[in-house]
């Protein structure tokens, strides 16, 4: 990943790509399956660029920058489409962390491009960094 600095001087905006993925049949099916849809066949639902994330490259570097300031509780995740993915499309996607302090966040935007460079879509994730020392210990019952 490459940096550069954001407003939060003990932090840099964070990049990466173009990192190729793909819409595989078996990982759309999969991941239709996993999530409901009715039919094992069709095509890649809008919130499959999620299936993405279990690789190394594009997880690894959001846990730890995640991580690194608290633990990360999801908060919001949009799926914005120029056009839809295609089963068995290849990819390319960009990445980009953007750490907000007030209140902590990290902002996870991809964006995928067909192989020609054409722009497919935009996804962007928004995880709450809460402190883990902030939560409070469970009230335990007192054993008379």
């Amino acid at each position: 990943m490459t940096s550069s600095r954001s407003n939060d001087e003990s932090w840099a905006t964070q990049r990466a790509g173009p990192l190729r993925v793909t819409a595989s049949p078996e990982a759309v099916r999969r991941f239709r399956a996993e999530t409901g849809w009715g039919e094992a066949e069709g095509p890649p639902p809008a919130s499959f660029p999620v299936v993405w994330m279990r690789l190394p490259e594009i997880g690894e570097p959001i846990r730890a920058a995640a991580q690194a300031v608290g633990l990360p509780v999801h908060e919001a995740q949009h799926f914005d489409y120029q056009r839809p993915l295609e089963t068995g499309g290849d990819y390319d996607l960009m990445l980009e962390l953007r750490r907000e302090k007030d209140p902590a966040r990290l902002i996870a935007t991809a964006e995928v491009f067909d192989l020609d460079g054409g722009f497919v879509a935009r996804i962007v994730s928004t995880l709450r960094l809460i402190d883990p020392n902030a939560i409070p210990n469970p009230v335990r019952a007192s054993r008379s």
